[in-house]
């Protein structure tokens, strides 16, 4: 073998002798670093600002001409009158939802009859004083609506108020963390992995639904109006979910 080619072998050899030990110098940094893991959560109950409920007017008759105008008079009654009592500047609105004429048959001997047809227009009432909520009712179903639906509560600073609670959260697992890291022996140095989440019951509030039939029947309209329209309170809970590198 000439001087040559020992020196091609000898540098190939001391090449891939450092090759190997950069590769395990970095797979030696790649090392998963340790960490603790821990959830925090905080929670609040707050007293809803907001109420929603759909209200529709309900006509019938044989004639598809007659029940759509009488669905199209009663509805603008109705819903005229409910603005009347709206503080539109405070961002109190009402809106329609839908509108839908349908048939209505009934079967006999096999044969299908036609028997009328049935208008149902419905808009949804979004209200910030909540103490008028039953005065609205009344005023709706006095003046051409007669079926109320869907009451429900909430509040117009969900967003603000999850925010809050996922910043107590979040020290509370951190408090968590660091005291796992000194019972072992060390202390936090970043975090790995962090999953926060706040929920709130808004969309189970009590619900009231009824429908009369007769708008006419001022008992039922006085009923209605006496209806107990109480908000009641809704609870809020953050949760956070973390992984703390230690040292």
């Amino acid at each position: 073998m000439n001087k040559t080619t020992g020196a091609i072998i000898l540098a190939s050899a001391l090449a891939l002798t450092c090759g190997f030990i950069g590769i395990q110098g970095v797979q030696a940094a790649d090392v998963e670093r340790g960490y603790v893991s821990v959830s925090g959560e905080a929670s609040e109950e707050a007293v809803p600002n907001i109420a929603k409920i759909t209200l529709s007017v309900e006509t019938s008759d044989k004639d598809i001409t007659k029940v759509s105008e009488a669905n199209k008079q009663a509805a603008n009654n109705s819903i005229q009158a409910v603005k009347k009592l709206l503080d539109t500047a405070n961002g109190e609105t009402v809106k329609t939802l839908s509108f839908n004429v349908n048939p209505e048959y009934r079967y006999k001997d096999g044969q299908r009859i036609f028997v009328q047809y049935t208008a149902r227009n419905s808009y949804e009432v979004k209200i910030k004083d909540i103490s008028k909520l039953g005065k609205i009712i009344s005023a709706a179903l006095s003046n051409g609506a007669n079926v109320v639906s869907n009451l429900s509560y909430a509040l117009d600073t969900n967003d603000d108020t999850c925010s809050k609670l996922i910043v107590k959260a979040a020290g509370i697992a951190k408090t968590k963390a660091e005291a796992a890291a000194a019972a072992l022996g060390t202390s936090i140095a970043g975090v790995k992995y962090a999953n926060t989440q706040c929920s709130t019951n808004e969309f189970i509030q009590p619900r009231y639904s009824m429908s009369l039939k007769s708008a006419g029947n001022a008992m039922a309209m006085e009923d209605a109006a006496a209806v107990p329209t109480e908000g009641g309170t809704m609870k809020f809970r953050a949760t956070v979910d973390a992984s703390f590198f230690v040292r």
